[in-house]
């Protein structure tokens, strides 16, 4: 199991996070989800084996809620030092 950290793009209404929650849910491999605000973010514990990223983006962009393209390279909280960031 892993964490996919998604960035999201603009605010999110509650209505919003409850749609996109439950079509995240609805996935084959999704345990868990949790929205957060300042700066909006979405964490998904996810099965690696069976779900990808752009399932989850899929399924969020379908919910209208809209995510950052490229993953962000420290999302999981690692860090090998090389970008200087």
């Amino acid at each position: 199991m892993k964490i996919e950290t998604l960035t999201i793009l603009g605010s999110v209404d509650a209505e919003a996070t409850e749609r996109a929650s439950a079509s995240l849910k609805a996935i084959p491999g999704v345990h868990d989800v949790s929205f957060l605000d300042g700066p909006a973010r979405l964490f998904a514990h996810i099965d690696d084996k069976t779900t990808t990223r752009a399932d989850l983006v899929s399924a969020l962009v379908g919910a209208g809620v809209l995510v950052e393209e490229k993953p962000n390279p420290h999302a999981n909280g690692s860090c090998c030092g090389g970008c200087g960031s």
